[in-house]
């Protein structure tokens, strides 16, 4: 039997395509509650980007499943699957349409739109064609290069040799959608689009995507806490980025992520452990546990791929109370470790 064949079969059998959350869609339940559920459910245990192509492409699923496809697949952020957003957006159901219009914006990581009014024809039109510019960028650049372009666009500003499609988005909303996909490769990217921004703003909330993805601490809380802010807190957080950047390039080279993190790890007394080994799995419970709250964005990523289940946290909004719920539940999730000292086995 085919790789497309066991996963027809598997998908049919249990029908986890046709999710109950779908019920809940359009509306402010599906967005508050039922989508990440959904999507926790997509990343713990539904087939991935290539496969759910696949599934599409067969022609086997009903209507429900094309439907959660589109709503569920988007949690991978993966632009292979945008030419089932572009299918779907003209499809005669409305329900379809409004799932692709919806699921497209999620896929990319941008600010999700209210369909609950139905997508009309122009609607659809215009979506289509911005989808095809979107996907032949993205045939070219990555999402994480998409958004911090639309940023820069706001002061004037661009990455080099860019020569595809701006985003018109404010820099608020780019910073969040770079924050949904980047990861620790993209230092670099972050570090470029750093020296380039010329918005305070941009600047700032690039420092702390920066410093969550290092486990560094640039931005220093004043001993009388809040009432110490002022300008020059975020002005020695820059001094201190550029500093460490010059020193993680190494005489002009790329930043390379892994290597920071490790060097990081090592000065907190994790020598010879490697950021993406399996071996650091506990290690990353520790960063979650003890580290500052703006490196529970890394640690979290990593924690998924030791078999947790799929939480986001947050650097932009580290100190958010919301934040600090995902993190307890994280911490829950991987307590007790084993009598081995690795995480239990993964449910996934």
């Amino acid at each position: 039997m085919g790789v497309l064949a066991l996963v027809l079969a598997s998908a049919t059998a249990a029908s986890p395509l046709a999710a109950d959350e779908l019920q809940w869609f359009p509306g402010d339940y599906f967005d508050r509650y039922a989508r990440a559920s959904l999507q926790r459910q997509v990343l713990s245990g539904w087939p991935g980007p290539t496969a759910l192509l696949q599934l599409w492409r067969s022609g086997a699923l009903a209507e429900d499943e094309r439907l959660g496809v589109l709503l569920g697949g988007a949690a991978f952020h993966d632009p292979v699957l945008l030419p089932l957003y572009r299918e779907a957006v003209g499809s005669p159901s409305q329900r379809l349409r409004q799932a692709a219009a919806y699921g497209y914006r999620d896929l990319i990581a941008d600010r999700l739109p209210d369909v609950r009014g139905g997508v009309d024809a122009s609607a659809a039109e215009a979506l289509d064609e911005e989808m095809a510019w979107v996907a032949s960028t993205l045939r070219r650049r990555s999402l994480v290069e998409l958004w911090l372009q639309s940023a820069l666009a706001h002061g004037g500003a661009s990455l080099p040799g860019w020569d595809a499609v701006t985003l018109q988005r404010t820099p608020a909303d780019c910073l969040l959608a770079v924050e949904k996909v980047v990861d620790v490769g993209d230092l670099d990217l972050l570090a470029g689009g750093y020296r380039l921004a010329a918005d305070r703003g941009l600047r700032i909330g690039l420092l702390k995507l920066i410093e969550s993805l290092s486990l560094s601490r640039f931005i220093v809380i004043p001993e009388g806490g809040h009432h110490g802010w002022g300008p020059q807190v975020y002005e020695q957080a820059f001094a201190g980025l550029d500093a460490a950047l010059q020193r993680w390039a190494r005489g002009g080279c790329a930043v390379d992520g892994v290597a920071v993190q490790r060097e990081r790890l090592a000065a907190m007394g994790a020598a010879g452990v490697e950021p993406m080994g399996p071996e650091a799995c506990v290690l990353w419970v520790n960063v979650l546990d003890k580290g500052d709250p703006q490196w529970g964005l890394p640690a979290a990523r990593r924690l998924y791929a030791c078999g947790g289940p799929f939480l986001e946290l947050s650097a932009l909004d580290a100190g958010s109370e919301r934040n600090a719920a995902q993190r307890r539940e994280l911490l829950r999730w991987f307590r007790p470790l084993t009598a081995a000292g690795a995480p239990r086995p993964a449910a996934r």
